[in-house]
């Protein structure tokens, strides 16, 4: 595990970026048994048709989590997960990716954790429908990691925030 050195306001560090990977592999891999194959981090068109669920980390660090699962994708995955199936449509597709993203993120906090970042989780917000773009202020660092597996494509995104919580001024 890489040494992270609390990154400035605004910027995302290639650790932090590094730490997000690694914790995608190991989340999956505990679910699959295999760890997803990494894609790269090119963006691959502006928009989404499937579900995405977002949570936010707040520390440290404040930054926010996404996980895109592509409709396509979106059922294999989601009974790799459950172990029963998940309706595209129905409420319970929500409820499983916001888990999905929630243990995530608690894989990811817990990365963190051990080398002396602090992160504490908002709860889950997921969003589903087609031309879904997760719109980030222009000049909020951002990457998105593009990862596939048997059960199909998703991607993890993360924005950091132009300013952490701790270095605010009250002025």
């Amino acid at each position: 595990m890489a040494i992270l050195v609390k990154p400035a306001p605004g910027t995302l560090s290639s650790e932090l970026v590094t730490e997000v990977k690694a914790a995608t592999c190991e989340t999956f891999a505990g679910i699959w048994g295999a760890a997803p194959e990494f894609e790269g981090d090119v963006e691959k068109g502006g928009s989404c048709d499937g579900v995405v669920g977002i949570i936010s980390l707040v520390g440290d660090v404040a930054w926010s989590l996404m996980v895109g699962i592509p409709r396509l994708s979106a059922p294999a995955i989601t009974m790799s997960f459950t172990g029963f199936e998940v309706p595209y449509d129905s409420p319970d597709m929500g409820d499983v990716v916001g888990e999905i993203a929630n243990v995530l993120a608690g894989v990811v906090s817990g990365r963190l954790d051990a080398i002396g970042i602090a992160a504490n989780l908002s709860l889950p917000t997921v969003v589903r429908g087609s031309n879904v773009e997760m719109l980030i202020p222009e000049g909020q660092p951002s990457a998105k990691l593009n990862f596939n597996s048997p059960y199909g494509e998703f991607w993890i995104k993360v924005a950091v925030a132009r300013q952490h919580a701790a270095y605010r001024s009250h002025a």
